[in-house]
């Protein structure tokens, strides 16, 4: 579909539950740009998901108990009909002294099934005036909106609303002993290629600047980190200290060899929450209910808390990221599997025979 230059497209992205709805009422409500559109946010009360008309954030009733011909129901919820055409009216407001048109959310129901806001929504996107569109969507569906709606050049996780972050340094944990696998587990390969080699590759597609920490010779196009003589001999932390010492002021976005299993868009939610709620972020297994220090995002206020600690003797990222409450976010979506970590002969053995 065709549709006019109006308006610039902005994505907010990420897993689903860590406040992409909260930061656009926080934004709106101490900005006096004109907009129009909804968002959609659960009542503190109730439990439930109700839309807020812009620009004066009327409430209008969206998840209920119901199941009557106004109901449309979406997996184990059910949405008022009615709310989904309030929804557009307040949308379709938008002229061309709108600065912010907002959608919250494209959810499976647009771009998967047409339904929902859907067709009006694409048929509003092609004719619309406004200037810019703000669409919040999970990042599951990322890749498949932005297909549908050919936005190629859409802007993800910027804007004035976005808080302003530290840049992020992607980091390969591989300096490890490997005492228990009985070989360098950095060398193993899972994927065809050494895992250092696959681990520096994925966070390739995640950030800009990728570094290898390490602690022998590594030919590699990859930056290399060996460990600090002030920080040797205690483990990821060393190594994790180590980098942040030639990069300072930097976040760090970590990834150990030991999880073969771990995907790129795994990385990406990481990355994600960090840009929309500026701390640290982590991996908590929903079977065991460990933090993962080792597939972690660090916020740079907190490195320094690490550093420190480890001038305390305490060194222990775990240990660390338990202390943080709710300055940290622990996300819980993805399948256990991914957050195993392999560092046994047999582990080795298992993964190969999936």
């Amino acid at each position: 579909m065709h549709r006019n230059t109006n308006p610039k497209i902005f994505i907010l992205t990420g897993p689903v539950g860590i406040g992409k709805s909260s930061l656009l009422r926080h934004f709106f409500t101490l900005n006096d740009s004109k907009t129009c559109g909804f968002l959609s946010l659960i009542d503190s009360v109730t439990g439930k998901r109700g839309l807020y008309l812009l620009p004066d954030f009327i409430h209008i009733t969206f998840e209920h108990d119901g199941t009557d011909q106004d109901s449309l129901k979406i997996g184990r919820f059910n949405f008022s009909k009615q709310a989904f055409d309030l929804g557009l009216k307040a949308l379709i407001q938008a002229d061309e002294n709108t600065d912010f048109a907002v959608i919250d959310e494209l959810g499976k129901l647009e771009i998967n099934q047409d339904e929902g806001f859907e067709p009006l929504f694409s048929t509003w996107l092609a004719e619309t005036k406004a200037k810019r569109l703000i669409a919040v969507i999970r990042s599951t569906l990322l890749q498949k909106a932005i297909e549908k709606y050919n936005w190629l050049g859409a802007e993800i996780n910027t804007g004035a609303w976005i808080p302003a972050t530290a840049e992020i340094i992607g980091v390969v944990m591989a300096g490890g002993r490997s005492s228990r696998m009985g070989k360098d587990k950095k060398w193993i390969e899972y994927h065809d290629v050494p895992q250092w080699q696959h681990a520096g590759n994925m966070l390739s597609k995640c950030v800009q600047k990728v570094v290898i920490s390490v602690n022998d010779d590594l030919n590699t196009e990859f930056l290399t980190v060996s460990d600090e003589d002030a920080f040797q001999n205690h483990g990821p932390m060393s190594g994790l200290l180590s980098v942040a010492k030639a990069f300072p002021q930097k976040a760090l976005l970590v990834f150990g060899v030991d999880y073969p299993s771990i995907e790129v868009s795994t990385l990406m939610d990481l990355v994600y929450t960090y840009q929309v709620r500026n701390c640290s972020v982590c991996y908590r297994n929903p079977e065991s209910e460990r933090i993962e220090p080792l597939i972690a995002l660090y916020h740079p206020r907190d490195i320094s808390k690490i550093e420190s600690g480890f001038h305390r003797g305490e060194f222990s990222l775990n240990r660390f990221l338990k202390s943080l409450g709710d300055y940290l976010i622990q996300l819980t979506h993805i399948p256990p599997t991914q957050l195993k970590s392999h560092d046994l002969p047999q582990d080795e053995a298992t993964f190969r025979t999936r």
